[in-house]
């Protein structure tokens, strides 16, 4: 019975996060606002994207890269707080600068799953 009962914990333990769980969001992360942000991008997934979490002006934040290594683009990020409401727009000049910065440790936390 200790057996199956420690079995049990850890299980819980293991399986209760995920990567996407954002302790540092107030309120915790709006889960079915990043499930469907999450679906919107697998939905359309030509070219590898991904959602990365970083910290803009002390607060948690979430934006899309193109990742695909294939693909030569000019970032313009969008930042969304845990509840999916836009927090700022930056301009390609802003991108750049944030992501040579600040943006380099942000954590990549999901990636769309190509279509085709």
């Amino acid at each position: 019975m200790i057996r199956k009962l420690s079995f049990l914990i850890v299980a819980m333990l293991l399986f209760s996060c995920s990567d996407d769980d954002d302790t540092n969001c107030p309120g915790r992360l709006n889960e079915t606002w990043f499930s469907n942000y999450k679906a919107e991008l697998n939905s359309n997934c030509g070219t590898e994207v991904s959602i990365f979490r970083g910290d803009y002006r002390g607060q948690t934040v979430y934006y899309e890269l193109i990742t695909d290594p294939r693909v030569n683009f000019q970032a313009m990020i969008t930042f969304y707080n845990c509840s999916g409401n836009v927090e700022a727009e930056l301009t390609a000049e802003e991108s750049n600068a944030y992501l040579d910065n600040e943006g380099r440790d942000d954590r990549k936390v999901f990636t769309c799953s190509h279509s085709g």
